[in-house]
């Protein structure tokens, strides 16, 4: 009810706009990998649209700003010495948002933050359900293997990527989402007085967590686990919300047993990870490690420049077939991406806007924007999250936004 009648106050007061609808639509789509685009384009068109028609812009450029264009433009920068020109424009054109939203905010300023953000939680609470009810569905009406226990539901065959295949996003992404829902829940308590609320937003954020396992998003299960339970620890001790931080240990203790009895799969996937590390190029997988090796010849080569914004995926897939790795995806790490692509001049720019985000959250006391940014440098580790739509248009939308609010909040 409480976000019905904040809605409602929006709507009856006036303080929303178009834009900001639209925005509504962005941040509720990220998982949809084909309508979230549509909601962009929509959303500069008519931004464009109005600037034009009224003539009049309000433009509050920052530092910050000014370093995020400088991210962007070394697209073109090392469009200038790539041979697969194809390849460049698109990294450019899928990397637009990088300074699309950033821009949108410095001439259009948002009023109602928390109620964007409360659409984004209740919107991936949403796609949740949908994945969780169509893997019963499956589970229940389609499966071909019997008997149907709790050991079956949580195997592979109802796991992993086949439990996001309904919305069809990839695991790693929306386990990224899911930590940042959490963040916001957990955000939103400090506000909350009622112990029922309290309790309740406990167990939408368990069953959230328990979600990240069930997909095996390996990197989203560590960093959430530690992100969660630091920070409701610490909040529930601040509020001197005792009984609530008991709930808490017992939850946590709970899900902990739960997951070692039943939740094999990711367990031993992550074991398996940290034994991959730990052994090298000793094992006879494309590991990470492998991927990553792969990229130090390169850098060691092209550190100056780079190799261009287009001929990363070319040069690096002569290098896994050197070291007879057979995998033709991307090196999975993007600090190595940037170092690669743009050389010295990338990786420091690059390492800039992480720090300046990370330097800001922390003197601001910007709880959502530390743990956004953290959550952001975490899985930079493990993928090349802005290499795709799902990872750049997540960052782009929240990055800039959270780093002027403190300017709107007051």
């Amino acid at each position: 009810m409480g976000i019905v009648r904040a809605y409602r106050n929006i709507f009856i007061r006036k303080k929303t706009d178009i834009f900001f609808l639209l925005l509504l639509g962005v941040v509720a789509s990220f998982p949809l990998e084909k309508i979230n685009p549509v909601f962009i384009f929509i959303l500069f068109s008519t931004q464009i649209g109005y600037l034009i028609y009224y003539r009049k812009v309000e433009f509050t450029p920052t530092f910050f700003l000014w370093l995020l264009i400088a991210l962007f433009a070394l697209n073109f920068l090392g469009l200038l010495y790539s041979e697969d020109l194809s390849r460049g424009f698109t990294m450019i054109t899928r990397q637009i948002s990088f300074v699309l939203f950033p821009l949108l905010y410095a001439v259009y300023h948002i009023r109602n933050i928390s109620i964007l953000f409360k659409t984004y939680v209740a919107a991936i609470f949403c796609f949740i359900l949908i994945c969780e009810l169509e893997t019963l569905y499956r589970f229940f009406y389609m499966s071909d293997v019997f008997p149907l226990n709790l050991e079956l539901f949580l195997s592979y065959r109802y796991t992993g990527a086949e439990l996001t295949k309904v919305i069809g996003v990839h695991n790693s992404y929306f386990g990224m989402y899911i930590m940042f829902s959490n963040v916001l829940i957990i955000s939103f308590l400090q506000k909350v007085k009622k112990n029922f609320v309290l309790l309740l937003s406990l167990l939408l954020i368990g069953f959230q967590s328990v979600f990240i396992l069930q997909m095996v998003a390996k990197t989203a299960i560590i960093m959430n686990t530690v992100i969660v339970i630091s920070s409701l620890v610490y909040f529930l001790i601040k509020l001197k919300k005792i009984k609530l931080l008991v709930f808490l240990i017992g939850l946590v203790l709970s899900l902990g047993w739960f997951s070692v009895k039943h939740l094999d799969l990711p367990l031993n996937r992550i074991a398996d990870r940290y034994m991959e590390l730990k052994n090298g190029d000793s094992t006879n997988r494309d590991t990470r490690v492998k991927m990553w090796k792969s990229a130090v010849p390169i850098i060691k080569e092209h550190y100056m420049f780079g190799v261009g914004t287009g001929d990363v995926e070319n040069v690096l897939h002569k290098e896994y077939k050197i070291k007879n790795i057979q995998s033709r995806s991307n090196v999975h790490n993007q600090y190595l991406d940037y170092f690669m692509r743009f050389g010295v001049l990338g990786i420091v720019i690059f390492l800039s806007v992480l720090g300046v985000a990370l330097y800001t959250a922390i003197k601001t006391k910007n709880y959502v924007y530390f743990c956004f940014t953290i959550i952001i440098i975490g899985c930079c580790m493990t993928e090349n999250i802005l290499s795709r739509q799902w990872g750049i248009t997540f960052y782009a939308c929240f990055n800039y936004l959270l780093y002027i609010s403190q300017k709107i909040n007051k």
